[in-house]
């Protein structure tokens, strides 16, 4: 069953690859010159309430015992703000996962995607990789791909923490985003 299963999903894929597209013709962004955006948004990570948007997924059985929460695996889908407060526009999600992947110091692994829900950039996604030392107070996450707008999106997203509520773990965060696309 489970090889039938796989060559349905491969022979599916591979038609839906090699059907054409009508919304953006392949290869359309080498015609189109490099262009360089800024932007300042505000990530809010909600961990309290009923609807939390920073949820553990796995631990191993250390990680409560180890002084940095190694171990920890968490998702995320968090609100993407145009400024630091909680009645401010939503222009997108960042979706994703991080792990706490250090033995000395409180700091993350970030696999995610700004995906972006309104504004000039509706419909468009930057990809985002990096290490995260949390406490530090100035941290820097790669961007590594993007999609719409920000198609070959290349950059970097310099994070620092605005607000963090230490009874909640609730926290706003500033990413002043530079990034490279066509």
């Amino acid at each position: 069953m489970g090889k039938q299963v796989y060559l349905v999903l491969m022979l599916f894929f591979s038609i839906a690859i090699a059907a054409p597209g009508d919304d953006i013709p392949m290869g359309s962004w080498l015609q189109a010159k490099e262009k360089v955006t800024q932007l300042q948004l505000y990530v809010q990570d909600i961990l309290s309430g009923p609807n939390p948007s920073n949820v553990q997924v796995a631990s191993a059985n250390s990680t409560f015992t180890s002084p940095t929460l190694f171990g920890l695996v968490a998702v995320l889908d968090d609100p993407v703000r145009t400024e630091p407060n909680p009645d401010a526009e939503i222009v997108g999600r960042a979706q994703g996962l991080f792990a706490f992947a250090s033995l000395e110091e409180i700091s993350l692994h970030f696999t995610f995607d700004l995906v972006f829900t309104g504004g000039e950039y509706n419909g468009s996604v930057l990809n985002i990789v990096g290490h995260n030392p949390y406490l530090h107070e100035y941290r820097e996450l790669s961007v590594v791909g993007g999609t719409g707008f920000f198609q070959l999106a290349r950059g970097i997203i310099g994070v620092r923490t605005v607000s963090f509520n230490s009874s909640t773990g609730d926290a706003f965060f500033q990413y002043n985003i530079t990034v490279l696309h066509y």
